[in-house]
């Protein structure tokens, strides 16, 4: 069993501490169920080289540095530019709990991921939780992707916003990664309106749509329709895909999403 105290010491407390001990509410981070799917995942598959796009408050990276120090050589590497707009609480956090083999780098991440592809970095493991609209996250996955191991798991936070979704879409395409598990901690319970929706509309269409030859149901239908978010494992709040060999399309693939 890892042990969490400090990281569920700031969630019982439900504050954080800058340098001079100020207390702030702790408003910001990983939820205690999407921090123990991460360290599952890095425990499970002895992940020893971790990154991370985002820190805020540190709470996801106490948990990575907990899960990756049961391991010789473990090192994590944290982007973040924002770290001094929230007073340095982040690198605090992990500081207090005597985490060493990090670094943290504070460089937007279109500038710092190219730089450590340039030097040749490799990792078993990475959480995506920076800036949240579709390109930026495609950027992330687009670099971290090119230095992510075989085997290698990348993690995505927030699933529920649509920028999120869509993107992973088009991500779980890739005939180079499978879907790992997601955390299921979105209400599932459907309205009346829901359920109406989808027994006199959404279903007779979605019966449609299997009679319609492949190429031109995405022409016909909404992706969504098609597959929906429960079929591809989007209906959580963190999402996990597994790199399974080289990433080796050719230069005019593209697959509907």
């Amino acid at each position: 069993m890892i042990n969490n105290s400090f990281v569920e010491n700031l969630f019982d407390k439900k504050i954080v501490q800058d340098i001079d001990l100020n207390e702030i509410p702790l408003h910001s981070g990983v939820s205690k169920k999407d921090g123990e799917f991460l360290q599952k995942i890095i425990s499970e598959n002895k992940f020893k080289t971790t990154i991370e796009v985002g820190c805020a408050y540190g709470i996801s990276s106490l948990y990575i540095c907990a899960a990756t120090s049961q391991f010789d050589n473990y090192f994590h590497t944290i982007i973040d530019p924002f770290q001094k707009e929230w007073k340095n609480i982040g690198l605090l956090n992990i500081k207090r709990n005597n985490w060493t083999n990090f670094e943290i780098i504070e460089e937007l991440s279109e500038i710092a991921l190219p730089e450590l592809l340039k030097k040749n970095k490799k990792y078993d493991f990475a959480f995506i939780d920076g800036w949240h609209t579709f390109d930026h996250v495609m950027i992330d996955f687009f670099y971290i992707n090119r230095m992510l191991k075989i085997g290698g798991v990348i993690t995505f936070h927030d699933l529920d916003m649509p920028s999120q979704k869509k993107l992973f879409r088009y991500i779980l395409n890739y005939p180079c990664y499978e879907f790992v598990d997601s955390v299921k901690d979105i209400s599932t319970k459907k309205t009346l309106n829901v359920r109406i929706k989808e027994m006199f509309f959404l279903t007779p269409l979605k019966l449609l749509s299997k009679i319609v030859p492949k190429r031109n149901r995405y022409e016909m239908f909404s992706a969504e329709l098609l597959k929906s978010d429960k079929e591809l494992g989007l209906n959580g709040k963190v999402l996990a895909i597994r790199k399974t060999k080289e990433d080796e399309r050719d230069w005019k693939w593209f697959e509907n999403f």
